[in-house]
């Protein structure tokens, strides 16, 4: 641990925010507007012939100086770069941080994304003199990995290899898959988890389900401390309370080293084996203990879209599910019949992709269409890729 420290004092020392001036659209070279993207830049222990890291940025916590020596976003490749002695940058996207260019969000795309990659590639070869033997790698991880791995795809002459981690690489418009994955999780002992503890999730919202269908809400809402009962009453309040989960489950990033109570798997189903009760008190005392002593009130899907709808121009709120929109789709669905924990029926896909209508006015048959042509520009899950390393988890869907 003193080594690790020492390794993160020495690579804060020469580490550095910076801007670099990117072409707003990169495929039209009669629009000459141009926007502000961040990057940052650790050289601590490079010498100049070692190779050079790329943090690909995306749609996950703004980023900041703690990218490039202690962060998620790319731990990995600093741990690896201060060993090798490799020059360290992170490219923000553009539309998320502070890299929000004052235009509409039409030319937000992972394509424009892979392209400022290029340009930002170009941009530092010249300032830090790198050639042919300083080699780039991108890494990154669920969409920034998607976004690593395109830019070695379609930018062999430029990237050398890359790391993707946990990425989707394929595009669907349902991916059911996410949260059949996180019910998995929770029946991993690797992780802390059991099939009793997944057994005792799937079964409470199943219950809850079934309390709902039978005009019992008053009886959730007292069981896990309402603020008003009366807001459970309605089929999209039990879509946002259950048909989410009504404990936080965050698979996609669990740290078996958070000692936050019920902050982990492990902690989630060790509270809900010593929980007493039916399986619907096991999941309110996890509440309880992950939200406290303080009294649930309930955010409607009218009240969400008002807050999409008053969305400014330089927020980033809005740029994922826009993507999702005219990219990728990933609606992670919770049907009847499949192996989601939470309470099933409630978040379908007509549900959420409703929200291309209504928030930027793209219907669903174009959404479909807009999948299907990313599969065909990125390869689907064939692209015939070479030096781009996948590397997933039983954990993180």
């Amino acid at each position: 641990q003193q080594q690790q420290q020492q390794q993160h004092s020495a690579s804060k020392a020469a580490l550095y925010e910076y801007y670099v001036t990117q072409r707003l659209d990169h495929f039209d070279g009669a629009n000459p507007a141009t926007f502000q993207q961040r990057f940052f830049v650790n050289s601590s222990f490079w010498d100049g012939s070692g190779p050079v890291f790329l943090c690909v940025g995306g749609e996950g916590p703004a980023l900041d100086e703690s990218v490039l020596y202690a962060s998620a976003h790319c731990n990995d490749m600093t741990e690896l770069g201060v060993k090798i002695g490799a020059l360290m940058f992170a490219l923000e996207h553009r539309y998320y941080g502070n890299s929000i260019p004052a235009a509409s969000r039409q030319y937000l795309s992972s394509q424009q994304a892979v392209a400022d990659i290029a340009a930002f590639v170009e941009h530092a070869n010249e300032v830090y003199s790198l050639d042919n033997k300083n080699k780039w790698t991108t890494w990154g991880g669920s969409y920034p990995g998607m976004v690593a791995g395109f830019a070695r795809l379609k930018l062999p002459h430029l990237i050398h290899a890359s790391s993707s981690s946990s990425s989707p690489w394929k595009a669907q418009v349902d991916m059911p898959e996410y949260n059949d994955l996180v019910g998995n999780a929770l029946s991993l002992a690797s992780v802390g988890g059991s099939p009793e503890c997944r057994d005792i999730v799937e079964q409470g919202h199943d219950l809850i389900g079934e309390l709902f269908a039978s005009n019992q809400s008053n009886v959730v809402a007292e069981k896990f401390n309402f603020c008003d009962p009366k807001e459970l009453a309605t089929k999209s309040a039990q879509k946002n309370f259950a048909g989410y989960g009504v404990i936080s489950v965050d698979a996609q990033d669990n740290d078996p080293a958070n000692t936050r109570p019920a902050g982990n798997i492990a902690s989630i189903c060790a509270s809900l084996l010593a929980a007493d009760g039916d399986d619907v008190d096991k999941l309110a005392a996890v509440s309880k203990i992950q939200y406290g002593d303080r009294c649930l009130a309930m955010v409607t899907d009218d009240a969400l879209l008002a807050e999409f709808q008053q969305d400014i121009a330089l927020s980033d709120s809005l740029s994922w599910p826009y993507q999702t929109c005219t990219q990728f789709g990933f609606y992670q669905t919770c049907e009847v019949g499949s192996r989601c924990p939470w309470t099933k029926g409630y978040v379908t896909l007509q549900d959420e992709i409703s929200l291309c209508q209504s928030a930027f006015n793209i219907p669903a048959d174009q959404v479909y269409d807009n999948v299907k042509f990313s599969n065909s520009f990125y390869g689907a899950d064939q692209p015939m890729p070479s030096r781009i390393f996948f590397a997933n988890g039983d954990v993180d869907p």
